[in-house]
């Protein structure tokens, strides 16, 4: 059992301390990029090493990390001016618009103010069979940076952590590989590594999860980009435990992402047989399901997630509900490393200097929650869907217009913005006369 311990020299990483990272996705790459960045910064060496067994250069489920891949315009510029730019490679397409579909009708909603557009990116090496078509992964990119950095990438995969000499111990096939000074939990919630953070015994439990679905559908380019171009296509359906689904273009294939709770081995094939869905595909061309899968989604963050010399970081600790959970990976890998480079590694250090952005996710996620609970009325009740779709309308056809429901939608999917921001936004009172106006007319027979 780790007992707690406050502020102390002993929790202070010197010259040389060694660091071990549980999980070498975005979280694992981010903690040790900015770890080994900030410890040059104040002249010290850190030793750190990244236990990820999967090898994200193959194609196909043995280097695919279960994501869709979209990464808000905000997280792509925050990466550039911290030095860490996507490669052509990596980037399979920019989005600059989305098109919203319902059952009384769709919307073209180009970006908000012309920002920077979304890239999209594999997690893995891509759909089985991409392998050798000039993309990379951007997990394998992020983790070839922090290598560059001065990491060391172990593909040995950690099964057990014990706590001997007030330091955490990790085996792998009962040989231990590592007696670190600071072990990182920066895993996936589709990984069964959880268990082994468990039985250390500080009280931290595996987060609350959902299950989504996943697939990669095949098409020529030419017929993505005909059909596709550089627009995703957002779906809000009145479907029994679906929030909202995603299609995504990338180079030869579209990601479908289903979004929502306790879907089933059928979601994909139920989806794409649906009348709006099937209206929306290209016509007369043939498609194939390459790979599909069922992931786990983290939606309720553990309670416990540090303890002296282990923290818990991204899917693994507190992230973005339902979206942007490499933003996410991108702000709590910092914060961790932030904490132990210059303050300590004890229960009370990351309590003090950890935990404040651990909690402000966990925050944000409830005003995330109540949005997507008025999402479910606007795409259950056909008053509220129509009166959405024309407000949305006029929105984008007055280039005078704050277009502020447009820019709600377009975060709410994206997830370039926090979902306090979006909350602030949504109570817009002008925006809400637009909307009841349009009721309004909907009711008198006059609306669309």
């Amino acid at each position: 059992m780790i007992e707690a311990s406050g502020k102390d020299d002993q929790f202070f990483l010197d010259d040389g301390a060694e660091i071990a990272v549980i999980g070498g996705g975005p979280t694992g790459s981010f903690f040790t990029i900015f770890s080994l960045k900030m410890a040059k910064m104040v002249g010290k060496k850190l030793n750190v090493t990244i236990f990820e067994p999967k090898d994200f250069t193959k194609d196909g489920p043995a280097g695919c990390n279960r994501c869709g891949g979209v990464i808000s315009e905000l997280l792509v510029q925050t990466l550039a001016v911290e030095g860490i730019n996507l490669p052509d490679s990596v980037v399979q397409k920019g989005i600059n618009s989305y098109n919203l579909h319902t059952n009384h009708g769709s919307v073209y909603i180009a970006t908000p103010a012309h920002e920077k557009t979304i890239a999209t990116v594999y997690r893995g090496g891509g759909p089985k069979g991409i392998i050798g078509s000039g993309m990379e992964s951007f997990d394998k990119f992020l983790l070839d940076t922090a290598v560059k950095e001065g990491a060391v990438h172990s593909p040995v995969r950690v099964d057990r952590i014990d706590y001997k000499n007030n330091r955490p111990v990790l085996f792998s096939q009962d040989q231990k590989v590592h007696e670190p000074d600071l072990v990182v939990g920066a895993f996936g919630v589709n990984s069964s590594t959880s268990k082994i953070f468990e039985d250390i015994g500080f009280g931290y439990k595996k987060p609350v999860t959902t299950t989504t679905a996943i697939a990669e559908i095949g098409f020529d380019s030419n017929i993505i980009s005909e059909y596709f171009g550089n627009s995703i296509h957002f779906f809000l359906l009145p479907l029994k435990d679906i929030k909202f689904t995603a299609m995504i273009p990338k180079g030869t294939y579209v990601t479908l992402c289903i979004l929502g709770k306790k879907l089933g081995v059928n979601a994909v094939e139920e989806f794409l047989g649906n009348p709006v869905v099937k209206n929306i595909l290209p016509k007369n061309v043939k498609y194939e399901l390459k790979c599909r899968c069922l992931p786990k989604m983290n939606i309720r963050a553990p309670k416990v997630p540090f303890a002296d010399r282990v923290v818990m970081c991204g899917d693994a600790g507190s992230t973005r509900l339902f979206k942007d959970g490499m933003g996410a990976a991108y702000m709590m890998g910092k914060a961790a490393a932030k904490t132990a480079v210059f303050q300590g590694v004890s229960k009370q250090h990351f309590r003090e200097h950890y935990y404040p952005a651990y909690k402000s996710l966990i925050i944000d996620n409830w005003f995330g929650a109540y949005l997507y609970t008025i999402t479910d009325l606007y795409r259950t009740y056909k008053l509220l869907t129509k009166g959405m779709l024309q407000v949305v309308k006029d929105e984008q056809m007055d280039p005078d217009d704050p277009k502020r429901f447009s820019s709600i939608l377009w975060d709410m999917f994206t997830g370039n913005e926090r979902y306090k921001n979006i909350f602030n936004t949504a109570i817009s009172l002008p925006m809400h006369l637009n909307i009841w106006r349009e009721f309004v007319r909907i009711l008198m027979g006059k609306g669309s």
